[in-house]
Order: C-alpha cells, then structure tokens, then sequence
C-alpha cells in the first residue's frame, strides 16, 4: 500500500504451531507447566484412587496442534504413570476405544490421568465440546472438552471424577517458566528490533536448532 511502516513478525504462541522456527517461544514454558500440573495431580489422585476419585481430566490448550497435549507426556517416567491417555486435536475422537481404555486403565493401575486438547473432535470434524457458537474471530467457541470427557466416563463406567482446565494459567504461569523459552523469547525480540533498524521488512526471526544431542 504504500505506506512508510515496518513489519518484523515475532514468533509467539504456546500452541507451537508456526512454521518455519524449530519451536515457538511461550510453549517451552507452558510444556514445563503442563508436564509438572500432570504429575502433581497424578500423584494426589493415586492417593485416593482406592476409596475416592479415579479419573483425573486436564484439558489444555491447542485446536488445532497437540504439542501441549504431547508435553504432558514429559511427566511419565514408567508405562504406568500418568497421563495413561492422551487426546490429541490430530486424531479422530472414538469413544468407544476412549472408555475402553479408561476402564482398562483403572483395572491395571486403579486410576486413570488424562490430558485432553481443546480441541478434539469426532470423525466428522464435531469438536467434542462445541458449544454452537462462534467467538471474535468467527471460531467455533468451544465449551469445555474436560468435563464432557467426566461426563462421559460418568456415565458409562460410574468412576469418580476431578477435571481441571489450565486456560490462562498454562499461559501465565511465570513461577515456573523455562529457562531455555525465555531466553529464545529475548532473544527473537532483539533479533526482530535489530532487523528492523537495519531497513529488513516483512520479515520473522526464526529459532534454528543446532547439531548434536543437546538442545541448542
């Protein structure tokens, strides 16, 4: 159009569902927050498991991209630690193989900790918790897929439930944010003001991963 402004884009999203840089600074933190909520609450459900509370449902951020959902994973150190599920925006959501699993879970480990993306959805595209309405920017508004999954489980297997939805917590919380996703953070702002003072335009600093085996 014409008009004397400069665009640098700055990569940012917890969701980390950019292209081109290896990762998206926001979501080394919200994996961090993701993978310790996961395993505090997996701890104090095993506690009770026995006389109370056996299903435990996190539901986390991504529509479209289960990175977050993915970090909860990082919690799990043997096959029978939580999360025992986890429910991906990528993959069709089939409840039957959902309460199945549930319930195999509970048998084997006498509880069962589930992560859930926002936004998972059945075979023909249905979010599990549209709502019927749209938000700002025209998106499905999405209820709340966790307690649809407690409902769920409620009403087929009668188990006991807790459901959580980190919302802006998993975004927020700088208590306990990464060291390295800070750093990257720093470092693409002052990576984007530096092109912008040297005349670059229409530009996005990228985060590349070196070599080796350590992150770098």
């Amino acid at each position: 159009m014409g008009f004397p402004v400069t665009c640098i884009g700055v990569p940012k999203t917890v969701d980390n569902d950019l292209p081109l840089t290896d990762c998206s600074p926001g979501f080394g933190s919200v994996a961090k927050y993701v993978a310790v909520a996961t395993r505090e609450a997996g701890l104090d459900v095993a506690s009770m498991a026995e006389t109370s509370t056996k299903v435990f449902i996190l539901e986390v951020m991504g529509r479209h991209a289960g990175w977050i959902a993915a970090a909860a994973g990082l919690a799990q150190e043997a096959p029978d630690d939580p999360p025992h599920i986890i429910v991906f925006p990528e993959r069709a959501f089939d409840e039957k193989a959902f309460l199945a699993k549930v319930k195999k879970t509970v048998d084997r480990v006498g509880y069962c900790v589930i992560a859930v993306s926002e936004g998972a959805h059945y075979a023909d595209g249905r979010f599990l918790a549209d709502t019927g309405m749209v938000d700002a920017f025209g998106h499905k508004q999405l209820g709340g897929v966790a307690p649809t999954l407690a409902a769920m489980i409620k009403d087929a297997l009668g188990y006991k439930y807790h459901w959580a939805v980190a919302d802006y917590l998993q975004r927020a919380a700088r208590h306990v944010a990464s060291a390295t996703d800070v750093e990257q953070a720093y470092a693409v702002g002052k990576a984007a003001v530096e092109f912008a003072l040297a005349g670059k335009n229409a530009v996005m600093p990228t985060i590349v991963r070196g070599s080796g085996a350590r992150y770098r």
